[in-house]
């Protein structure tokens, strides 16, 4: 992409589900090596959402962190042209960009550069909302898309029992989303909302706090066993929410 510059089509109503899209029927065979170089450190939810929404081929992966996700998408798609930013200094692979930028300020990058844009797992960090979501929609292609995910607020039953979800323990997040806000935030910068869905089933060491003692161990056990054979998959408490929009 020459006009970059480091300085330091679906369309209706929005879906709020609780469910995966659908894997694609063919995963490349790369991406079982790019998790084991990366300690398997890949949520497969995450990649389903890139397997299914990942348009064009200038994607940018916003707050990348150690740029895992960059490098799986440059690996199973390599004629994309990946860039990743974070407010850190990091050295991936040598076919990805990396711009090092403070994520509450204006990104150096001219405007519509990209047809992807990944988000997961940042919005909630920065103390500007309003700035980094409009900053997204400047940097993003007509027509492009925008993929990424946020911790849910919706703890439901979990305070009557002095309990709550993991990520209220990150000191480092800004505030938490409901289906409502989330879209509301996300509308307000111009982008049309395509869906938003629950994930992330809360762990079995908290359903097994809702019974005795001696029984809490088994309980967690059966629990785990029964959701790894997916026979169990309550959205009754999802810990995440998880978006794509498009700018039209």
């Amino acid at each position: 992409m020459k006009n970059i510059t480091n300085m330091s089509g679906v369309t209706g109503p929005v879906r709020h589900s609780s469910t995966c899209p659908t894997k694609l029927a063919e995963q490349s065979r790369k991406s079982d090596g790019v998790k084991a170089k990366t300690g398997n450190k890949l949520s497969e939810v995450k990649l389903n959402y890139i397997r299914t929404y990942l348009h064009g081929d200038q994607l940018l992966d916003v707050g990348a962190g150690q740029c895992y996700y960059s490098s799986w998408i440059k690996k199973c798609y390599p004629h994309c042209a990946v860039y990743a930013i974070d407010h850190r200094l990091v050295a991936p692979q040598e076919d990805i960009t990396f711009i090092q930028a403070d994520l509450e300020k204006t990104i150096a990058i001219e405007n519509e550069q990209f047809q992807t844009i990944l988000a997961f797992d940042i919005i909630e960090h920065v103390a500007n909302e309003e700035q980094l979501v409009s900053e997204l929609y400047r940097l993003c292609k007509k027509d492009g898309i925008l993929i990424g995910s946020v911790p849910h607020d919706d703890d439901k039953f979990l305070p009557a029992y002095n309990l709550t979800f993991y990520h209220r323990s990150d000191l480092t997040h800004k505030r938490y989303y409901i289906p409502e806000t989330l879209q509301a935030s996300l509308e307000r910068a111009g982008f049309t909302v395509m869906r938003i869905d629950k994930q992330g089933g809360v762990s079995p060491q908290v359903i097994a706090e809702f019974f005795p003692p001696s029984l809490r161990f088994m309980v967690k056990k059966t629990v785990g066993l029964l959701r790894r054979a997916k026979i169990v998959n309550s959205c009754v408490l999802s810990s995440d929410l998880f978006f794509v929009a498009k700018k039209a």
